[in-house]
């Protein structure tokens, strides 16, 4: 994987992993302090300071970002960097039809 790629996807994950959502007392709180919580309350059974653990697993909505960067630099991917990035050649291929018709990122991106 590229730096810039790499660059990207952690962004990506950074701006997820700081969005927040309905956890306890029905607050709402950030998937970094809901896993920081989590982890604790693990560590604490495990060393028998609790009884019981309960792993709370809030649903996780997802924010994409359709930029004009990423949809340039996915329309001038070469094959090198599909190859590097492991992507099937009918795939990106698939993917830069549907963006250069002006279509969004599929789901997965």
């Amino acid at each position: 994987m590229g730096e810039s790629v790499a660059k990207l996807l952690i962004e990506k994950i950074n701006s997820n992993f700081n969005a927040k959502s309905n956890y306890k007392n029905d607050k709402n709180y950030s998937y970094q302090v809901m896993l920081q919580d989590n982890l604790q309350q693990l560590s604490n059974f495990l060393v028998d300071k609790k009884e019981e653990f309960d792993f709370v697993i809030p649903k996780m909505k997802l924010n994409k970002n359709d930029n004009v960067e990423l949809r340039e630099r996915i329309l001038n991917m070469t094959s090198n960097e599909r190859k590097e990035l492991g992507i099937n050649k009918s795939t990106l291929w698939n993917i830069q039809k549907n963006l250069s018709e002006g279509k969004k990122f599929p789901d997965y991106i």
